[in-house]
């Protein structure tokens, strides 16, 4: 077997055979060994025993290295016969049976009996040398069948060697243990006696086929006590010295260890590659050279491959060359770092696109070598997704798209911190939708909605580089202007031209709903530079500034000033001892009495007082709007009305104020809370009020709102008794046909038509106008202001019948009107 190794060749797992240097280590004068056949007869040893040594001199790693040095131990007379049946065992797949002469370790020939066949699972063939000795001859036969069985008996597999008549007249150790009997009580015995007549009736034609010359190798599955066991068996022609057939030796392969294991990988195999399969991500491998040599059936599927049709094509096959080369230079770092690499990619299947996250792994072959990459892409379009709604949910408004102020926050601290380390100056304007919720309340939110959105888009059009919009809340927008110069009054110059433009493009109509709307802004400026301001000041102070652009007459731009930030924090200290003051019961109410023409009180309004322990008397225009946009007019109303019950239940116990009516103003945002009425029944409830002497007075400014709610509300209290008032009549801007549909009890001249009525002839025809409105709708009406007799006796001659100011007497506390008037009785 004096041949070269063939290239390419597996050695088995060191689980199917035993290590080389125990192979056959209790058979000193035998050599065990395992051959893998090759084309032409060549092959190599894959195991061979450590007796090699003992028998000719040779260690098994040169033989494992070089067949050809143990092949040269064969005399040369032998070594045709025995390449002619190594060439014809591995055409016809027959075992191999014979005798050499060979140089031995002590120098001598000896002569040798090698008997090998084929492992039917493997490929390969084991066999064995057996040492008869030295000078062999028709006198040593007997010598030499001791020898040989001897050598039999020793194996490690079962042998059996059984006459003509198939009796047993040899059988080893293993093959005893085998059946379970003792060797002595095997000899002699038939094969039928031994097996039993089923299996002797499978076993009995390859023995016959033996006898007849011919080898027969086969697999055999044996139960035993519940196990099965895989024996490779070889029945083959023993011939005596004339050459002719004497008998048949059975050899017997246990190779249930290796079968086991062989069927335990493939099951695990199979189990792999259905999880494999089964794995929703895409999976793949890829050689060193790119080439795909595994992919799952959704990786398959997302590109509309059939299945294997990837399997031996490139990158370039699947990809466009710029992913493609992208995606090997990936490769080659990966591999010659042999660190995975990560990262996320948009692929392009078939029929559909996706956002994926890709892993891809070094992949070691058997030597330890990276052989190539393992991949996955997990599909993470729909997480993308939802990470940028939230996204978008958390850092822009829904309805115009833009910025909201949490990410506006984050950039305008980012543009201070690099105005800071640059040296540049920018600027934040602050815009507010002149009147916006006049056209919310008259024409839905549906309409104010598609104004904020065009207003949102004009904002976008001009936000140049460097530029950055928000939605602030609202009506009320932001508009970043960065690096607008290197100076102050460059970047306050550019500011001033971008608020102008602005302002342009906010006068140009606007399509909402069917109608063209005109609409303007306020626009509130705060410049910033190198200074130490927070994001927060700087938007504190831009929203001073649009303050101030509002009470200038609004449609107009303001720059912030120091002045204001100090009118601020007045307005803060303000707010504070207000809300105290409620505490502390520094409020008070003042009452005006309303007279009929000869000077009799009807009633009187009730109008709330501070008393404020160092300012001294703080007049109602200093603290009742502040308290409207801090809320705390809700409280403060809460106490008016309280306290202008329980003066209704004193006037109600005296005959002369028992006729008396109190009216109270009621500000937009009291009547508009949703327990307003609930809150006026329980006062009334507590006190015992009588309501048909409780006035309300509304201002025009309130018909603005839901009308449908005002007239609800009002309904309800208008059944207890409770009465209404239109105040300011003809300032604002109410329709008549709301005037119309509300409830109302009275209506007031505004005291700025009574003051000019002698004088203005405007004022004088709103007067008449309005005295003549309210007869006709069946409305009392008084008028305000009045302060001279001239004035009085205009009022009188065109058919008023209620009047109400200094010239009757000025706002007191209850008990000096009361004094005044002669209400004490």
């Amino acid at each position: 077997m004096n041949h070269a190794p063939a290239r390419g060749a597996t050695p088995p797992s060191a689980a199917s055979s035993p290590s080389p240097s125990r192979l056959g280590h209790r058979l000193p004068g035998a050599v065990l060994f395992r051959w893998c056949p090759a084309d032409g007869g060549r092959g190599r040893f894959v195991e061979i025993g450590e007796s090699l040594f003992t028998v000719f001199a040779l260690s098994p790693a040169d033989a494992l290295a070089s067949p050809r040095r143990w092949g040269r131990r064969v005399h040369p007379a032998d070594r045709t016969a025995l390449s002619q049946a190594i060439r014809q065992s591995a055409v016809s797949g027959e075992p191999i049976a014979i005798s050499l002469r060979m140089r031995h370790a002590d120098g001598a020939l000896h002569d040798m009996r090698l008997q090998a066949g084929p492992v039917a699972s493997s490929g390969d063939w084991e066999g064995v040398v057996v040492d008869l000795g030295p000078g062999a001859g028709e006198a040593r036969s007997l010598a030499e069948e001791a020898a040989w069985q001897d050598v039999l008996g020793r194996l490690p597999f079962s042998v059996t060697l059984f006459d003509a008549s198939l009796r047993i007249r040899f059988i080893n150790d293993a093959h005893a243990r085998w059946y379970g009997l003792p060797v002595r009580e095997l000899i002699g015995r038939s094969l039928l006696d031994v097996v039993g007549p089923e299996r002797y009736a499978r076993l009995l034609p390859r023995m016959q086929a033996a006898l007849a010359g011919d080898a027969c190798v086969f697999e055999n599955q044996v139960s035993r006590d519940g196990i099965v066991h895989w024996r490779y068996n070889s029945m083959v022609p023993e011939r005596g010295a004339d050459g002719s057939v004497r008998g048949v030796m059975s050899i017997a392969i246990d190779d249930s260890e290796r079968r086991r294991a062989e069927i335990a990988l493939a099951q695990k195999q199979a189990e792999l590659r259905g999880l494999f399969e089964a794995i929703p991500d895409l999976v793949f491998y890829r050689d060193a050279e790119g080439i795909y040599r595994a992919c799952n059936r959704a990786f398959e599927s997302f590109y509309g491959l059939r299945p294997g049709e990837m399997v031996g094509r490139g990158l370039d096959q699947l990809y466009d060359p710029d992913t493609a080369e992208r995606s090997r230079a990936e490769d080659i770092a990966a591999m010659r770092t042999e660190q995975a690499y990560r990262g996320e990619e948009t692929l392009r299947g078939a029929g559909r696109s996706g956002v994926f996250d890709i892993v891809k792994s070094p992949f070691r072959d058997g030597l330890g070598k990276v052989a190539g990459l393992i991949g996955i892409a997990r599909d993470v379009t729909d997480r993308k997704r939802a990470e940028y709604e939230v996204e978008r949910l958390a850092f822009y408004d829904s309805l115009t798209g833009l910025p909201n102020r949490r990410l506006l926050l984050t950039r305008l601290k980012t543009a201070l911190a690099e105005a800071g380390q640059l040296g540049h100056h920018g600027a934040v304007l602050f815009l507010d939708i002149d009147h916006f919720k006049n056209l919310n309340d008259t024409l839905g939110h549906a309409v104010g909605d598609q104004l904020l959105q065009q207003v949102a888009g004009r904002l976008v059009e001009r936000a140049a580089p460097g530029r950055s919009a928000a939605r602030f809340g609202g009506d009320e927008f932001v508009l970043v202007c960065e690096n607008l110069g290197g100076d102050v009054d460059q970047a306050l110059a550019e500011a001033r031209r971008i608020a102008a433009e602005l302002m342009t493009q906010l006068h140009l109509p606007f399509a909402v709903g069917e109608r063209q709307h005109h609409a303007s802004a306020s626009i509130g400026v705060a410049p910033f530079g190198g200074g130490l301001l927070s994001a927060e000041e700087l938007l504190k102070r831009a929203d001073l500034a649009v303050h101030q652009a509002k009470a200038a007459g609004r449609n107009t731009v303001r720059f912030f000033d120091p002045e204001m930030e100090e009118r601020l924090r007045e307005r803060s200290v303000l707010e504070a001892d207000l809300r105290a003051g409620l505490g502390r019961e520094e409020l008070r109410l003042h009452y005006q009495p309303v007279v009929d023409g000869d000077g009799r009180v009807l009633g009187a309004e009730a109008l709330v007082r501070w008393q404020h322990p160092t300012r001294g008397l703080v007049p109602p225009l200093a603290f009742i709007p502040m308290a409207e946009e801090s809320g705390l007019i809700l409280p403060l109303g809460q106490w008016v009305l309280r306290q202008a019950c329980e003066q209704l239940v004193l006037w109600g116990r005296r005959p002369a104020t028992r006729q008396l009516t109190i009216a109270i103003n009621l500000s937009a945002r009291q009547f508009r809370h949703p327990d307003f009425v609930d809150q006026v029944e329980a006062v009334l409830e507590t006190t015992g009020a009588n309501a048909g002497r409780l006035k309300f007075e509304l201002t025009e400014t309130l018909l603005f709102h839901d009308v449908e709610d005002i007239l609800g509300k009002m309904g309800r209290l208008r059944a207890r008794g409770v009465g209404f008032s239109l105040d300011d009549f003809g300032t604002g801007y109410s329709s008549l046909s709301y005037v119309k549909r509300l409830p109302l009890d009275q209506l007031k001249i505004d005291q700025s038509f009574v003051r000019d009525v002698l004088t203005d002839p405007n004022d004088a025809a709103i007067v008449r106008t309005t005295l003549t409105l309210a007869l006709s709708l069946g409305l009392d009406i008084v008028a305000e202001g009045v302060e001279t007799h001239g004035q009085l006796d205009f009022l009188r001659q065109h058919g008023c019948r209620a009047f109400q100011g200094y010239l009757f007497g000025r706002p007191l506390p209850i008990a000096e009107m009361e004094r005044q008037h002669g209400l004490l009785g």
